[in-house]
């Protein structure tokens, strides 16, 4: 029972991370991209804002929302690209005051939240309910991939496809919304386990076992194909970006 769930959550932490990292490609190469065609910063980031705007705005929402959720002030909310002291680019942002170290935790990881819960609705998974999706050793056989196919079989799948990938690409926390969520995350460990060395794991796993694993087949299925249509773009990308480099006789250098 519990390498089942210990299986699921390798497959799903690995496929938070690719999303993670293929995200932050994307978004990078999207300007190089459009550096190359403009040869200005400034529209390079304009560009890129345009593509993702509509997600930036969820993004921005789902903190302003959840604060207002935990009775958190609000103040300026501002979905508009600016460049941050350490010299990133900012797509948007939402100031909050007298929020406690818990409920920052919260509006930090809100878009991931909300995004999570948008890619589980866009993909069916609450109607199809995949099985074993999450874990990792079903990827490499036709199990896996035989669930993934019911999505492409959807009539809509084209626009839900497309907002899969918009969403995917700006619901990760920023690092600024990462920070609060250490330390709740370090208290959730030491219940964990607290309830280990307490011999209550057995009969907690034994209630939340089945629950568990329909919620993790959900969350691959809904990361997978989010992963699948980030790798499509970032493919692409990769190929008109060493096109236009060829033909233009230039290269955008990456730090």
């Amino acid at each position: 029972m519990t390498v089942d769930l210990i299986h699921r959550l390798i497959g799903l932490v690995a496929l938070v991370f690719v999303l993670a990292r293929l995200s932050a490609w994307i978004s990078i190469h999207l300007q190089g991209l459009a550096f190359l065609l403009t040869r200005s910063q400034n529209l390079a980031r304009f560009f890129i804002f345009l593509v993702l705007a509509p997600g930036v705005f969820i993004h921005e929402l789902s903190h302003w929302l959840m604060a207002k959720l935990l009775g958190v002030p609000v103040g300026n909310f501002r979905v508009w690209p600016k460049r941050t002291r350490g010299g990133n680019i900012q797509m948007g942002a939402v100031e909050v005051r007298g929020a406690g170290p818990v409920s920052l935790a919260f509006i930090g990881i809100a878009p991931f939240l909300v995004g999570t819960l948008a890619l589980i609705l866009l993909g069916g998974w609450l109607q199809t309910h995949p099985e074993n999706l999450a874990d990792w050793r079903t990827w490499f056989s036709n199990q896996g991939w035989d669930t993934i196919q019911t999505f492409f079989h959807q009539n809509a799948w084209p626009w839900r496809f497309y907002a899969i990938w918009l969403i995917s690409n700006s619901m990760m926390p920023s690092p600024s919304d990462r920070d609060p969520l250490y330390p709740l995350l370090g208290g959730f460990f030491i219940l964990i386990v607290m309830a280990y060395f307490a011999g209550l794991t057995p009969n907690i796993l034994g209630v939340l076992y089945s629950p568990l694993l329909t919620l993790f087949d959900m969350l691959a299925g809904a990361f997978l194909l989010a992963v699948i249509g980030n790798a499509v773009v970032a493919s692409f990308l990769l190929l008109l970006e060493r096109t236009m480099s060829f033909l233009l006789g230039v290269h955008v250098e990456y730090n």
